[in-house]
């Protein structure tokens, strides 16, 4: 007889297989056992076994199977069959198979004849402690069914299965093994024995070498004090479920807890019955006695732990299963996970066992975990605040025997070793490296991250130190520490920064064996970089127990086209010298990395589940690493989670305000201000001569008829009015200092205006709505009404009135305002109210200081959603662990419809534009935006195909169908879509539910002139002699474990001779296809041909405070993809953007050509004097960033050729020409200004910027006088 198992949990595997060769021994019977894993069905050669298999099954047992990737298939297996099928515990399409002799879960005539009742109870309820109640609902429902006759009895085998699942012991497992025989094999009625299952417990502690479980923590300290074993260097909680631990397959877990004993470290591992681990922390991991309650993670107690705080008795928790603390992989509770680890307060790590991949396709697998790894053992646990997933066995060859991985359960044990040191050593001996930037290097920008004024907030975060007891020798102010870290010795030793210390080479091959793996990239060491030939440099300085360094850079600077174009890559000597010196000489408790964000975690190795051989493993070695991280972004601070161990403490962006308006614009307003009230043929004539003047729009005949007139002056009037409240991030934030004043204003104002998808009104419709207008009919009036701009404006002021109240005095004062100024009934506002009420409470909370002396102090860092304040304002207080989405909720259904209309506006546009539908868009997908919108990129890419997402039982997106031509009605546009490495790493799902899409498309019957998709990929096909399926492929990226499209590198660089240059960098880079089974496979050609299609270019704006100057990787990613277009075609594609709904400004659309989008952003930022007047308040940082909006405006020259000429022109009277302000930039940042001058002298010489000789001389000699000032400085 031959019995099927299908399952995600390896560990079964051997004890099935025992239990069916001692039952066909004992009892003279041929008994078979064929264990599936799920993710077999991936592989094409073993699911043709399994489904081989299942049609000679006589009895089919399946169990936790979630998964839509394999349910689906599943479903489509086992339904034909006869054999009887018990599927439990998984996705309710599967379980609804299970047909027992007479019980049918299918059968819905079962539900009204007793089934329906007893199965309704068994339906779970949230809550704690639900996972005991079914077990004793179980436990009493067997103890009657089993002496009932008929379907009953049936009832019965399948409840007692879930038991036998449970407790999962050999024993009970050939237990199983007979009833199912005994019950559903014919012939075999009364030849075996049918014996209900040994109960274990259902919270206990577990030790390899302990005859059994501990069911109480008193008699597992007895067995450990009879053993006499000295672990004094702390306690170590470890988590495991008990379907683990009492399978006889646990080589890997007893090697996990024996390393730790080999390090003096006591490995308490407690497991549960149920995915809730819960009550084994109450029952193991704290004191018996409450103790004094805590708050929660901040003093203000928004986060505070809902259950009473007990003493923990554990150093660190971690959780062994790779499950999620609370509720696995089908009902996940992070906020209940996150109350049960802030009440207990020690940092919770993450190790994985394998179940989807087998040990060797792990070590071979270029992705490292699978994408079904990544979601169900990785992105849920991040929700509730696990950090350092590390992967430590798993099932081993064809067996299925779990086995250790030795050398990543070493690295988890010295880790974990370190990390008790940091908590067990006095906060005066606490050695700590503060970690700065680099980038780009040459130009100014030690020291810089994003949003961040960098040396202010290290200043401020010594003196806490030095507060908390901390060594730390504190200089005079943040610019004596500036001066003693960039300058000190730098002139001494001709480097970027003071040298710190320095490490020989003999010492650095002897503490870093792994530089033989660097010399085949960057030659013998010590290489040419930070280095004399004998020695490496360290750069960064010294304050007592800190150290205060300076990440090296990349090396790109050295030979950027070499490296850019190669396939495998390392650091330099001078990268990976830092790091060993900070471990291994300095001696390092821990390291924290300033800002966003650094390299270390982009260096090269898999994506996710890094091995030994990876390069951030190599280099961080054993440090604790905790890293300051820009709230609103999410996608790549999870990258520094998964690839450098990161645990983040988040941090506040610059709060936004309206751009005003200044200068020309100013004098332009008055005057048409002037005009409306007198409208004169003179005054007309001025005000058109200003527009040309300041670059704003001219008509074509300057004769205007008074119909003309109007219309021009409104719509001149509107383009002013969208400068004047674009919304803008003035400054640098600092860290620890919440916003105040009007800063709350702006941001609480920005909130209250913004559209939710719960639908309630915002503050301007209500008060639009007390004036008597129709909110949606003005907006679409403001384009070309004069009248409709000032009923905006009476609405905006009365809005920011009615904030101020509610910020100084509360809602009674606000109230008062709408009541006096518009009438507006209270009774309206009372849940806006309350919500702004709470926001302003958690902004006013001070977390990111406290945040960090938490880390350090070895406690527990609550999780926090990535994103935007306003999109989001669960995001304050900061100093959380920032994380993404569950992937299986997106695209959200609000995603969805956003994304879908933003798609026909986006269409609309380029036939406005170019006279007809394009055949195929090049869209950019990159994760940070998809995660603040809930997907709503990859719902345009379904939009565009003519699919949409659909949902599974569980309500997870689930799968893709196509939209039928009739419902869609238009073509099914050709996409490809570009992503960001970060977005192959985080959306493997998205990406996937995209090339599902795309090959559908490919496929459909349906006219080519009705399905470009299909067109193209026929004809590729045909042209590059592959199969229809694989030429369909629309989803590209780069190499596994490789990042970035690097055409900014290359610009940056000055090093291309020709504009192909840099389109090839991109299509090197981005030539990687994913394919059906979420691999990513070489594939250039295909990427050429399908851009070879397209008519658009297309990407998503990230949020109100990343616009597309503000940094390198938008003109890197969309102009990378058009000027490839270009190369490709001959011909620049229209280039097209779109901004969040709510920031999109008044009268316009959410998509934009992106000239316009470059023009709006020079006036409202780069050229605005409310702008670089807030940099400039930070100095040295603020210098810099003026520099690099420069520089990145310039890429789009180079990439796009969408920079008009008086940006340029306005810039250099600005900032160079004026000398005023050159010298006071110069004083600030030398290295910044001169890079200012040289970027405007490169934009005239590669012909973006047409102006005078006089200008060009002009701006030599200043180049000229800045660099001859630091020749001298640096001699």
């Amino acid at each position: 007889m031959h019995i099927v198992v299908l399952s995600t949990q390896d560990n079964y595997t051997v004890g099935l297989r025992r239990a069916a060769a001692s039952i066909s021994r004992e009892y003279s019977l041929e008994v078979t056992v064929a264990v599936y894993m799920a993710a077999d069905l991936a592989d094409p050669e073993r699911r043709a076994r399994i489904e081989a298999d299942l049609q000679r099954a006589d009895f089919v047992l399946g169990a936790m199977l979630f998964g839509e990737s394999y349910v689906r298939p599943l479903v489509t297996m086992i339904e034909p069959l006869t054999c009887p099928v018990a599927i439990i515990m998984s996705n309710p399409a599967l379980t609804k198979l299970t047909h027992l002799g007479k019980f049918n879960l299918g059968n819905k005539g079962d539900a009204n004849d007793g089934h329906g009742g007893m199965m309704q109870a068994l339906k779970p309820k949230h809550g704690h402690g639900e996972a005991s109640r079914q077990l004793k609902l179980v436990k009493n429902l067997t103890r009657i069914l089993k002496y009932l006759p008929g379907r009953f009895r049936d009832l019965h085998s399948y409840i007692v299965l879930h038991q036998f699942w449970v407790h999962n012991s050999p024993e009970n497992l050939q237990r199983m093994l007979c009833l199912l025989i005994e019950r559903y094999v014919p012939g075999m009625k009364g030849r075996l024995p049918v014996e209900e299952p040994y109960l274990y417990p259902d919270v206990a502690l577990w030790h390899p070498d302990a005859p059994a479980p501990f069911p109480d923590l008193k008699s597992y300290q007895k067995w450990r004090k009879q053993r006499r074993q000295k672990l004094d260097k702390g306690i170590v909680g470890l988590l495991s479920l008990r379907v683990i631990a009492l399978c006889d397959n646990v080589a890997h877990l007893s090697a996990l807890i024996r390393a730790l004993e080999a390090r003096g470290i006591e490995a308490r591992l407690a497991y549960t019955a149920t995915l809730d681990n819960r009550p084994a922390l109450e029952a193991f991991f704290h004191e018996r006695a409450p103790a004094s309650k805590k708050g929660g993670f901040f003093s203000a107690g928004h986060h505070a732990a809902s259950t009473p705080a007990k003493p923990a008795t554990v150093d660190l928790l971690v959780t062994t299963s790779g499950f999620s603390l609370a509720g696995g992989m089908a009902q996940s509770r992070p906020a209940e996970a996150r109350a049960a680890l802030e009440a207990l307060d020690v940092p919770f790590l993450q190790t994985i066992p394998l179940v989807f991949q087998r040990v060797e396709g792990w070590e071979q697998d270029e992705r490292g975990l699978s994408p079904m790894h990544l979601a169900m053992n990785v992105a849920l646990a991040e929700l509730e605040g696990a950090a350092e997933p590390l992967v430590y066995g798993g099932p081993s060859g064809e067996s299925g025997v779990a086995v250790p991985i030795p050398a990543q359960i070493e690295r988890f044990a010295d880790r974990v070793a370190r990390r008790l040191r940091l908590a067990h050593t006095p906060n005066a001996a606490k050695k700590v490296g503060l970690v700065l930037f680099n980038y780009p290097p040459n130009l100014g920008s030690i020291g810089t991250a994003a949003y961040l004024d960098v040396f202010a907030s290290v200043f401020r975060l010594l003196q806490t130190m030095q507060t908390e007891g901390y060594t730390v020798d504190l200089p005079e102010d943040a610019e004596a520490l500036r001066r003693m870290v960039v300058e000190g010795n730098a002139l001494v030793h001709g480097t970027d920064a003071n040298v710190g210390a320095m490490l020989n080479v003999e010492e650095y091959r002897r503490l870093f064996p792994e530089y033989v793996a660097i010399e085949p990239h960057w030659g013998q060491a010590p290489g040419e970089l930070l280095s004399d030939g004998k020695r490496l440099f360290i750069q960064g300085r010294q304050f007592g127990n800190v150290f205060i360094g300076i990440q090296p850079t990349f090396g790109y600077e050295r030979d950027p086209m070499r490296m850019l174009m190669a396939r495998d890559a390392s650091p330099h000597h001078g990268f990976a010298a830092f790091y060993t010196w900070l471990d291994r000489v300095f001696g390092a408790d821990a390291v924290v990395h300033i800002g966003t964000h650094g390299a270390l975690e982009f260096m090269p190795g898999k994506q996710a589940g890094l091995g030994p051989t990876c390069w951030p493993t190599r280099l961080l070695g054993n440090l604790p690493n905790i890293y300051y991280y820009c709230v609103n972004n999410p996608s790549e601070g999870t990258i520094a989670k998964r690839r450098g161990a990161a645990t983040l403490v988040s941090y506040l962006v610059p709060p936004v305000q309206q751009a005003g308006l200044y200068k020309g614009l100013l004098q332009l307003k008055d005057s048409l201000e002037s005009y409306r009230t007198k409208p004169d043929q003179n005054l007309l004539a001025s005000i058109v001569a200003q527009a040309e003047r300041i670059g704003l729009r001219t008509p074509e005949d300057e004769m205007l008829a008074d119909e003309e007139a109007a219309a021009y002056l409104a719509a001149l009037s509107h383009e002013l009015l969208q400068v004047e409240q674009r919304l803008i991030p003035v400054g640098l934030h600092v860290l620890g200092k919440p916003p105040a004043g009007e800063e709350l204003v702006d941001i609480l104002n920005l909130v209250a205006t913004f559209q939710r998808p719960a639908g309630a009104a915002t503050l301007p419709e209500q008060v639009a709505q007390a004036l008597g207008l129709e909110y949606a009919a003005l907006r679409e009036r403001i384009a070309h009404d004069v009248e409709a701009q000032a009923q905006w404006r009476t609405i905006d002021d009365v809005c920011r009135k009615t904030i101020q109240q509610l910020v100084e005095a509360g809602p009674d004062a606000a109230e008062r305002v709408l009541s006096s100024d518009v009438n507006l009934a209270s009774t309206n506002l009372t849940a806006l109210w309350a919500m702004l009420n709470d926001l302003l409470a958690r902004l006013r909370t001070e977390g990111e200081l406290a945040g960090l002396m938490r880390a350090l102090g070895n406690g527990y860092i609550p999780p926090s959603p990535g994103n935007d304040v306003v999109r989001n304002p669960d995001v304050v207080p900061t100093g959380r662990n920032i994380h993404g989405l569950d992937p299986y909720r997106m695209p959200s259904e609000a995603a969805q419809v956003t994304g879908t209309a933003c798609v026909e506006e986006l269409l609309a546009n380029v036939v406005q534009s170019e006279g007809s539908l394009p055949e195929t868009v090049a869209l950019v997908l990159w994760g940070t935006d998809n995660i603040k919108t809930g997907g709503e990129g990859v719902a345009q890419a379904l939009a565009l195909l003519g699919a949409r997402a659909i949902s599974d039982e569980l309500g997870k997106i689930a799968d893709v169908t196509l939209i039928p031509l009739a419902e869609l009605g238009r073509p099914r546009i050709d996409v490809v879509c570009t992503v960001s490495g970060i977005f192959r790493d985080l959306m493997a799902h998205q990406a996937m539910l995209i090339d599902k899409a795309a090959r559908l498309a490919a496929t459909a019957d349906e006219p080519l002139n009705a399905n470009f998709v299909r067109k193209h990929a026929l004809a590729q096909a045909a042209t590059l002699g592959i199969a229809l399926e694989e030429a369909a492929a629309r989803v590209f990226s780069n190499a596994p474990g490789s990042y970035g499209a690097n055409v900014n590198h290359v610009v940056e660089q000055s090093t291309w001779e020709d504009d192909a240059q840099l389109g090839e960098v991109f299509l090197e880079r981005k030539g990687f296809a994913m394919t059906p089974s979420g691999e990513w496979r070489e594939a250039r050609p295909l990427l050429e041909q399908t851009l070879g299609t397209v008519q658009a270019t297309f990407q998503n704006i990230d949020s109100v405070e990343t616009g597309i100057s503000d940094v390198d990787h938008y003109y890197e990613y969309l102009g990378g993809v058009t000027k490839s277009v270009e190369k490709l075609t001959g011909i620049r594609p229209t280039v097209m953007v779109a901004e969040v709904e709510a920031f999109s400004g008044p009268g316009s659309g959410r998509v934009r050509p992106l000239a316009q989008m470059v023009r709006l952003e020079s006036r409202a930022k780069l050229l605005n004097p409310k702008w670089f007047e807030g940099m400039l308040a930070h100095g040295y940082e603020g210098a810099h960033e003026i520099e690099i909006r420069l520089s990145n405006t310039y890429g789009w020259s180079a990439t796009a050729d969408a920079v008009d000429g008086w940006v340029y022109q306005g810039f250099a009277e600005t900032y160079l020409l004026d000398e005023a302000m050159r010298e006071r930039l110069a004083r600030l940042n030398p290295q910044a200004t001169a890079g200012m001058a040289r970027r405007l002298l490169e934009a005239s010489e590669r012909g973006f910027w047409e102006t005078d000789e006089a200008t060009l001389d002009q701006l030599r000699g200043i180049y000229a006088d800045l660099e001859d000032r630091l020749e001298g400085v640096t001699g």
